[in-house]
């Protein structure tokens, strides 16, 4: 409240504020832990994931018992933060955002960080945060670099002005190709945090461009985004096709890993009943089943998250041994 471009308005506005983050990997939990911190009195942690032992240099939020575990990442982030900020509400959403589900995940927020790490996920966020005309905020690290951009539809460039199209997987280095450093990380998430104090505040002195740095080689960069009139998210003809609907499998980046969906389990209580000793239920939530040298953690949605493979057609017919066809 000391602070003056905050005050004890600013901190009321903190206090009143409906945050969500989607992804909750090195930058988001960084950022959602900045928020609460912050003021803002509600945060909803939208993630698709579970906790491995080899996100721990970089997503301090998260503990080795969590990885040991493999709790869902929406679960373990709210349990933390509820310590750090018992005045925070936190929803924690242990799901992935996709074409069916984005507006009602992201309905009744005034804010969306962006803590992904696929080119496709943040077009499709980008394309709903349009539709809705729901500010949010770019982040983005890769090695020691990093980005960030505030996107205000129907104010600012979106992020389909600065990319058209997603570039093929193929294309584009990953985590898993060049490794990420934490210093970059949470470089990236305080900038994230401060453009989001900014938005919801006072948005008068906000940057409206693109920052990019190279933490290694200490190089800072700014561009500045012009709005293109023809943009299929942002612009007046706009048809926003990443909204057009969900694949059946991802490969997720950076580890061997593979997201299916498939018809919704049923009570997963009578599930692990079945599968005997090879299953265990995660915080009343989710179902983590231990066979045949995979794992795979079930969510009442029916999606199911196979680790220990890169390899769809592996993934779904183990999914068939074990879950059912």
């Amino acid at each position: 409240m000391r602070f003056a471009p905050l005050g004890v308005a600013g901190q009321r506005r903190l206090r009143q504020a409906r945050v969500g983050i989607v992804g909750l990997g090195a930058l988001g939990s960084a950022v959602a832990e900045q928020l609460a911190r912050a003021g803002v009195g509600y945060l909803r942690l939208i993630d698709r994931d579970v906790v491995e032992a080899s996100n721990l240099p970089r997503q301090a939020l998260y503990t080795p018992d969590d990885a040991e575990a493999g709790r869902p990442k929406a679960l373990a982030a709210a349990a933390h933060l509820a310590r750090l900020a018992p005045d925070c509400t936190l929803d924690p959403v242990p799901s992935e955002l996709d074409a069916d589900n984005a507006f009602r995940l992201l309905s009744g927020l005034d804010l969306v960080i962006d803590g992904l790490d696929t080119f496709a996920a943040r077009h499709l966020l980008n394309d709903a945060c349009c539709q809705l005309a729901l500010p949010w905020v770019h982040g983005a690290v890769l090695g020691a670099q990093g980005q960030s951009l505030a996107v205000i539809p129907g104010d600012s460039a979106c992020w389909r002005c600065l990319q058209p199209e997603p570039p093929e997987p193929a294309d584009s280095p990953t985590c898993d190709s060049v490794g990420v450093i934490i210093p970059a990380v949470r470089l990236v998430a305080a900038w994230q945090a401060a453009l989001a104090l900014q938005l919801l505040v006072d948005r008068s002195r906000l940057r409206r461009a693109l920052w990019a740095c190279d933490l290694w080689a200490g190089t800072w960069q700014q561009l500045i985004v012009p709005r293109d009139p023809g943009c299929r998210s942002c612009g007046p003809a706009a048809d926003r096709p990443a909204l057009a609907g969900a694949p059946a499998a991802v490969v997720l980046c950076g580890r061997q890993a593979v997201q299916l969906r498939r018809p919704a389990p049923g009570e997963l209580r009578s599930l692990a009943a079945r599968l005997g000793a090879a299953a265990r239920i995660l915080d009343g939530v989710c179902l983590r089943v231990d066979a045949e040298g995979l794992s795979a953690t079930c969510f009442p949605d029916g999606r199911v998250l196979v680790q220990g493979t890169g390899d769809p057609v592996q993934a779904r017919a183990w999914c068939d041994r074990w879950l059912g066809g």
